[in-house]
């Protein structure tokens, strides 16, 4: 009888236990989250404490645990109340910050005193105990960290110097392919837009890449959803199938883009299908009523549940269960890459409702995302611009006007241009990540500034503007500088800004002597082409330039050359010839 009432009780603690304990999880104490704004270091000094900004997204598996489990433990919860102002933000929402901390991952931590100097950053989930230990260190001695933002010198960059940091740039850039697998020798396993832009233009040259971009476009398999279309962000493992679910608006963007590229220099059906898949993906979860399109889709169904059980049922059946939260928001960046993406698909499968789709979204953002001349990240959010966004939404306004020689486009693009230069301009040799009102001293980001690099030199042409040119060599001389090589990993972006400003674009030019013929089918081929770095232009009697006029009258009937300012190819009469001299000749040069 003792027995059994010693068993009772024991049960009866044990559920009273349970009780306690989801009660108290159920009403967790969270800190007292402030945002991150121009008076934060301020409030720090004038309350003597220090700063931690934590910056996650709602989409992020790892950010909700830290969250649920670093961020609500009664002891880090004591520390930070004593000692520290604690600020959260969304870094999608934080074009500005993201801009600094991206190299970090999600979530980012970083702690700073209270005159802005950075004591400790790190990426991803931080256990409760690590992190107490640091809260407490930091406390008592917060030391500031070497500032590791490099000022580079770029009117010291020679060509010797430019030749030495390409070829050592070529060299991390071929040491870092996993030639096998696909993707990078890196635990992650993704496609880098970068990394397949430069292989797909030099592919014709070496039979690696080739290879590489094969395998690499194949094995992504493993991170798209075969049920509802679009790309998971990554897989981990050193493979393709251990992957994270979230499925960013970005990411599928880009993978629009390279699938169409992909099948453009390769015809594989596998590759169009996949960004068809992708696009309706997008259309389906992510298009937004107003015609702009969301954020992001997150990885879990239940925020801090790993949901690949979910992600492995029919479509039916994870609708049954309920759809994992989508995240309202329409940034700028994001959408530009979208627009281009359409664009790319329209003129790749003909299929036009990609390109109406593009149009609107464009004029969306145009609405309610323009300050001035400039573009800031979210309708909401103006304190800031960012210089990501407005690279974005230039560079999608010289595709829109690529696509209908509507002059308003490249008006519009001009103006963005003028404004980057004019005010992001760092005197260093580089462009601000952002311009406006923000704690932190605005630097820059480098793979904004390659952007930034190349769009300029395209600019010099496309405006014929002698000083773009002479903005991205700048540019260019401070992404060559020895300290600056020294200090990335792989950016062959750099290699593709290198070849570009060493080579003016080729044109493709369609000379219209009567009827509209050739006209449809010229403008899609030219957009769909794999590559940016190319023009494309027509003229009527009423419209042809006097330099061109002696090509213009030497032929009766419409016809297509491709030309530098020193050559021009034989004049081609169909949109198969057109295409076959372009991909066979043009795209395969080995030179």
């Amino acid at each position: 009888m003792l027995k059994k009432l010693i068993v009772l009780i024991l049960v009866l603690s044990a559920i009273v236990v349970c009780i306690y304990l989801f009660a108290h999880r159920t009403h967790e104490k969270t800190p007292d989250w402030r945002k991150f704004n121009a008076n934060i270091f301020a409030n720090a000094k004038r309350e003597n404490k220090l700063v931690v900004l934590h910056l996650g997204a709602n989409w992020c598996h790892w950010c909700h645990i830290m969250e649920a489990q670093t961020y609500t433990d009664p002891f880090v919860l004591q520390a930070l109340e004593k000692d520290f102002i604690a600020c959260k933000e969304d870094h999608d929402a934080r074009q500005d910050l993201t801009s600094l901390y991206a190299e970090y991952g999600w979530p980012a931590t970083i702690i700073f005193d209270s005159n802005g100097n950075e004591l400790f950053k790190d990426t991803g989930y931080i256990p409760k105990e690590r992190f107490l230990a640091i809260l407490t260190s930091l406390a008592k001695n917060p030391v500031p960290m070497p500032v590791n933002k490099i000022e580079a010198d770029f009117r010291s960059s020679s060509d010797s110097v430019k030749r030495h940091s390409l070829d050592a740039l070529s060299k991390k850039f071929l040491n870092a392919l996993d030639i096998e697998e696909g993707g990078f020798k890196y635990d992650q396993k993704s496609i880098d837009f970068e990394t397949f832009e430069y292989a797909l233009n030099n592919c014709s040259k070496d039979s690696i890449l080739t290879t590489w971009l094969t395998n690499t476009v194949t094995n992504s398999s493993g991170i798209y959803d075969d049920e509802w279309g679009g790309v998971f962000q990554y897989s981990t493992h050193d493979d393709w199938d251990h992957v994270h679910y979230e499925k960013l608006l970005s990411v599928q963007a880009k993978y629009i883009k390279m699938y169409c590229w992909y099948y453009q220099r390769f015809k594989a059906i596998d590759a169009i299908n996949r960004a068809e898949g992708t696009a309706a993906y997008v259309n389906r979860f992510l298009n937004a009523p107003n015609a702009g399109y969301y954020n992001a889709q997150d990885a879990d169904l239940i925020p801090g549940q790993k949901a690949a059980d979910y992600f492995a049922l029919p479509d039916a059946e994870r609708i049954a269960k309920g759809i994992p939260a989508v995240d309202r928001n329409i940034y700028t960046s994001d959408n530009a890459e979208l627009i281009e993406a359409f664009i790319i698909l329209s003129a790749t499968t003909g299929n036009q409702l990609y390109f109406h789709q593009a149009v609107k979204c464009y004029d969306l953002l145009k609405a309610t995302h323009k300050v001035n001349n400039a573009y800031c990240h979210n309708a909401h959010y103006t304190t800031s611009i960012s210089l990501k966004d407005n690279l974005a939404m230039a560079k999608v306004s010289i595709m829109l006007y690529k696509a209908t020689q509507n002059t308003m486009y490249k008006s519009e693009a001009e103006k963005i241009i003028r404004e980057l230069t004019n005010t992001f301009d760092s005197g260093n040799g580089y462009l601000n990540a952002y311009v406006g009102n923000n704690p932190l001293k605005a630097t820059y980001n480098i793979s904004e500034n390659i952007d930034a690099c190349r769009l300029l030199n395209y600019c010099s042409y496309v405006f014929h503007e002698p000083k773009y040119k002479k903005n991205s060599l700048t540019i260019f001389n401070f992404l060559t500088n020895e300290k600056i090589v020294n200090s990335i990993s792989n950016e062959p972006g750099i290699l593709s800004a290198a070849d570009e400003l060493a080579t003016e674009p080729i044109t493709a030019t369609l000379m219209i002597k009567d009827s509209p013929q050739l006209k449809e089918g010229f403008i899609k081929s030219c957009l769909a082409c794999p590559k940016f770095y190319f023009n494309q232009e027509w003229y009527t009697s009423s419209t042809i330039t006097s330099n061109k006029v002696d090509i213009f009258d030497a032929f009766n009937t419409n016809f297509i050359v491709l030309c530098t300012s020193s050559y021009c190819s034989p004049p081609m009469y169909s949109i198969e010839t057109f295409n076959d001299f372009l991909y066979n000749r043009v795209l395969t040069s080995k030179r």
